[in-house]
């Protein structure tokens, strides 16, 4: 599958693309698309998504391709920090600041200078942090705690959140002028049921890692464990599937079956299919049991797959071919001999 120039990061000493990391899907190669675009500005960046979706790895991609990757990548979790201590570990203090204080201390704004600063769960700021948090990305300085110097800073902002912040500003739980500040690009990332496309292959890159840790030769997946994978909802994205394969293959010891994933999957979830209530085969499985080739497979699916993305272009376009074409990055004549193909005149 052609990809253009994939965004890429360092990762167990191999460099990888975001494809090797997140799967092949319409919804991937979309925001590799944006990474691509904003990494090479100096807009500050929201990433939305579930827990478990990839954000953080997302923000470190367009740290990567940004004119700042040779200086600090900084993660913070925003919801780990306790309220009483989220300001000194922002912006730093300095000796006496509070009891304790016995000297400086640097805080994650001035460790990420001319580098990345990445702030997980941004809506769990109080209020006040966050006006102060304002003040500082307007002013491009910080004050430390105890200290009556500004600190200029020079750092690029990306932020994250599994809550979607335009909700949190209409229910007065994030300042309306600090969102406004951060909104100047955002990428949005699909849950793993929304994305279904992925999740086999992403179970497959999983599988060979967990081996590879493991020493183990688990083959792979039977046909019944990977309509169990597609069936199930994700409800904790990948770090739930990934932890799912890693055990699967810590219990199996040829083939990972049901029965490996079952162990796994706790039916309190209320989303694992179990007992006579199977779930239907994806349509590649069911073309597997029937005899069809690889080639005949992958032919069907690929056809399904660009019916529903010219469908989707259709739709954005209101109908016009045209306009259609041009999202899609094909000529006119292209699409119009495709929707004769497809009989989708």
């Amino acid at each position: 599958m052609p990809v253009g120039n994939s965004a890429t990061k360092e990762l167990s000493g191999q460099r990888q693309s975001i494809f090797d990391l997140m799967g092949h899907s319409f919804s991937v190669q979309q925001i590799n698309r944006q990474i691509q675009r904003v990494a090479v500005t100096n807009f500050t960046v929201i990433v939305q998504g579930e827990t478990g979706t990839g954000k953080e790895l997302v923000a470190r991609l367009v740290h990567e391709q940004s004119d700042r990757s040779d200086r600090p990548f900084v993660a913070v979790d925003c919801g780990a920090i306790p309220d009483t201590l989220v300001e000194s570990e922002l912006f730093g203090y300095v000796k006496g600041a509070f009891t304790g204080a016995e000297g400086k201390k640097a805080g994650y704004f001035e460790m990420a200078r001319s580098g990345t600063l990445f702030l997980d769960e941004i809506a769990n700021l109080s209020h006040a942090t966050q006006m102060k948090m304002l003040r500082s990305l307007q002013e491009r300085h910080i004050q430390p705690l105890g200290s009556e110097r500004n600190v200029k800073t020079d750092v690029r902002i990306i932020v994250a959140s599994n809550a979607i912040l335009e909700d949190e500003v209409k229910a007065g739980r994030f300042r309306t002028d600090l969102f406004y500040r951060l909104n100047e690009f955002k990428i949005f990332l699909l849950p793993m049921r929304e994305r279904p496309e992925d999740i086999l292959f992403l179970s497959e890159r999983f599988r060979i890692e967990t081996n590879a840790e493991l020493r183990k030769d688990v083959k792979g997946f039977s046909a019944e464990a990977q309509t169990y994978l597609l069936a199930y909802d994700w409800p904790g994205n990948v770090r739930e599937l990934r932890n799912t394969v890693r055990r699967a293959v810590l219990l199996s010891t040829e083939l990972i079956d049901v029965k490996h994933l079952r162990q796994v999957l706790a039916p309190s979830t209320g989303t694992q299919p179990t007992g006579t209530q199977q779930p239907a085969p994806s349509l590649s499985v069911h073309r597997m049991q029937q005899g069809y080739s690889l080639h005949e497979i992958i032919y069907e699916v690929g056809a399904q797959l660009e019916k529903s993305l010219i469908q989707h272009a259709l739709q954005e376009a209101k109908g016009n071919k045209s306009q259609a074409a041009k999202l899609l990055k094909i000529g006119y004549k292209t699409l119009y001999r495709k929707l004769r193909e497809y009989e989708m005149e």
